[in-house]
């Protein structure tokens, strides 16, 4: 599995690995969360060039899937995204993840570990 284990602030968090789809199909999300749960870490730092493609257009219902995934395993999710990801209907679930605690999106790496790290 392409990620890296980060401690800071007495925290440890999973960041997926630059450049690599990690979540293709519903395993690869199991997997990712099981490792999590191996590194004692309900914390996990994602890029756009980690999730599918898919996972942008809402009509594939693949966001709302692996993030009910997300929430049954009472994951912190931060997700790093260019502005070109965040439009139309896309956008607009954007916005309203970002009230919740348990994922959201952010522009910068710095701001996403932020947050994660944060109780």
């Amino acid at each position: 599995m392409d990620v890296e284990i980060i401690r800071r602030n007495n925290c440890v968090y999973i960041k997926g690995g630059a450049g690599r789809v990690l979540l293709t199909n519903e395993r690869d999300l199991l997997d990712l969360i099981s490792f999590c749960g191996e590194q004692d870490s309900n914390r996990l730092l994602l890029f756009a060039e980690n999730l599918p493609q898919r996972f942008f257009d809402l009509r594939s219902g693949e966001a709302g899937s692996v993030l009910q995934k997300f929430s049954n395993y009472h994951m912190k999710v931060a997700a790093v995204l260019q502005t070109s990801h965040i439009r139309g209907k896309f956008g607009e679930f954007v916005l309203e993840t970002n009230r919740g605690r348990q994922f959201r999106v952010f522009e910068s790496p710095e701001d996403a570990e932020r947050w994660l790290v944060s109780d």
